[in-house]
């Protein structure tokens, strides 16, 4: 390994202490830290993305290449001697100051808060031990073992050996093909309790795809589309479109513009801004993604007190798929179920992000299935068979808020040319390509990070049956006349009691046959 005594350019690099087998290690979750542990070169867990301040000497940020997040700091009474500690946020990094120094004729960087004194450090005790912070009440005599602190900047490398730093570069993927991501934000009132978090969430996703090094800065582009609801439900705006932009500033500043008001009855115009999407600027070589992110139905799917009970009031010449593949122009309104069917002919993945409970608590027809891991989305609510069947027509999922659903499409993007190449040349089959390509990728040991959480509801029959209408059918009308009303209330018990929370956490874990399987069958339904 080489390693360098400070960051010289913008890059993924893997941080070690000058002259112990140790490195800093994010620590995911709901309790984020920094720990030191022996090395596994592998792990994006281990690996930052540091990007230059503009204009600062020696000034950079921070970003954990494992899920996106910010480096930021703690500080309290009893955050290790009130010094305090850094740790991973989902959010943007704070400023940090690389400083090199030359000391007992070694060359090594120290870490600070930029503007601050104290440096990273780990005091405490112990070796390599996952670190897990709880509260002690004498915290000065129990040290937690491993975990990444703030102290005093030591003169000489033998009072301080854990605050002297060097830097691995790591060196750069051969980049994915491009990526086009369209973000579909209800921007509707009842969003306000989830609009930061919904924010946050597409924040994160944009980060972790920059930090990662996967793709050029000019293959990744960001779309957003916000949307409320039609006159006289809401008089302010239907959608509005932001296109495409390899600026991820933009981006940001596009987010923190937008409030969570209006929006009348509850249904929200959704076939809009899915309209608006499949009409946008898609590069013709790009992975294309669709999120829509909401807590609401769109109109026309049967639910009560719906304004626009037949759909969308725009009425336009639209294009209508028809199962035999043929297209035709007719004169209707938008309809998401048309709209889906095109954009699984047109290579465009519709992934729908929940915010719950509202969706589930409020609304009668559907019932969002939820996966907990990446690759078996099985979980029922009582509030969206219809987003569940309509993701199906793209080979899209439904997922909670918070989850990052990008996986598949990334593996999609990478491996189509050679599924279509073992389809077409060797005649192979889905169940035989989805066989090799997995024993490949074990033999690789390839992992991928998911969001592993909870089932927080309970299976239903008559959901799973009213998600098969939703998905063979063509147009809202067809369909509507056919769902049976679920019953009941789906979450389980002790997730209805105020306070209760799934437990959540991102894990590393190796690809699964049945994840293989799913990109296989996207490979092959897509155009060439």
């Amino acid at each position: 390994m080489t390693y360098q005594s400070k960051p010289t350019s913008d890059g993924v690099y893997r941080i070690k202490v000058l002259n112990q087998d140790l490195f800093i290690e994010s620590i995911p979750g709901n309790n984020p830290g920094l720990k030191l542990a022996s090395p596994s070169p592998t792990s994006n867990k281990q690996k930052w993305t540091l990007t230059q301040v503009s204009g600062q000497s020696n000034v950079w940020t921070i970003v954990s290449v494992e899920d996106g997040s910010g480096m930021t700091y703690r500080k309290t009474a009893d955050t290790y001697w009130g010094y305090g500690y850094p740790y991973p946020q989902n959010g943007p990094s704070l400023n940090w100051s690389i400083l090199e120094r030359t000391t007992d004729g070694q060359t090594f960087s120290k870490i600070k808060l930029s503007g601050e004194s104290n440096c990273f450090d780990s005091c405490a005790t112990g070796s390599d031990a996952v670190c897990v912070r709880v509260y002690i009440p004498d915290i000065f005599s129990c040290p937690f073992p491993s975990q990444v602190n703030f102290y005093y900047d030591q003169a000489r490398v033998s009072d301080g050996p854990k605050q002297c730093f060097v830097f691995e570069l790591v060196p750069k993927v051969k980049p994915s093909a491009p990526l086009d991501i369209m973000f579909l934000q209800d921007a509707t009132g009842s969003q306000q309790p989830y609009i930061d978090t919904a924010r946050n969430g597409i924040t994160q996703i944009c980060n972790t795809l920059l930090s990662g090094g996967k793709f050029a800065p000019e293959d990744l582009r960001f779309g957003l589309i916000a949307f409320r609801d039609h006159p006289p439900q809401d008089q302010s705006f239907v959608i509005q479109e932001f296109p495409f932009t390899n600026d991820f500033a933009s981006v940001a500043s596009n987010l923190a513009s937008l409030t969570a008001t209006g929006g009348g009855d509850g249904p929200e115009c959704q076939g809009d801004a899915l309209s608006a999407a499949y009409r946008a600027d898609w590069r013709d070589e790009a992975t294309k993604v669709v999120v829509l992110i909401t807590d609401s139905p769109p109109h026309g799917i049967g639910e009560d007190g719906d304004g626009f009970s037949q759909g969308c009031p725009f009425r336009k010449s639209s294009l209508f798929f028809r199962r035999n593949g043929s297209a035709t122009n007719v004169k209707l309104g938008i309809d998401p179920l048309r709209i889906a069917a095109g954009m699984g002919r047109a290579g465009i993945t519709l992934y729908v992000i929940a915010c719950e409970p509202t969706l589930s608590e409020y609304y009668k027809v559907s019932s969002f299935l939820y996966a907990a891991a990446s690759d078996a989305l099985l979980i029922t609510q009582r509030a969206s068979d219809f987003y569940q069947g309509l993701v199906r027509k793209t080979g899209g999922k439904v997922v909670n808020l918070g989850e990052r659903p990008l996986t598949d499409e990334i593996l999609v993007a990478k491996y189509q040319a050679e599924v279509r190449s073992m389809a077409n040349d060797q005649k192979m089959n889905a169940n035989d390509i989805s066989l090799r390509l997995y024993k490949n990728f074990v033999a690789a040991d390839m992992q991928h990070s998911t969001l592993v959480v909870d089932n927080m509801y309970e299976q239903c029959t008559q959901g799973e049956r009213n998600v098969d209408i939703w998905f063979n059918a063509e147009s809202l009308e067809e369909a509507r006349n056919k769902i049976q009303e679920v019953e009941g209330d789906r979450i389980l018990e002790k997730y209805q009691t105020p306070g209760v929370e799934q437990s959540a956490a991102i894990e590393t874990q190796t690809i699964s046959l049945a994840q293989v399987e799913t990109v296989v069958q996207k490979c092959l339904m897509r155009e060439s």
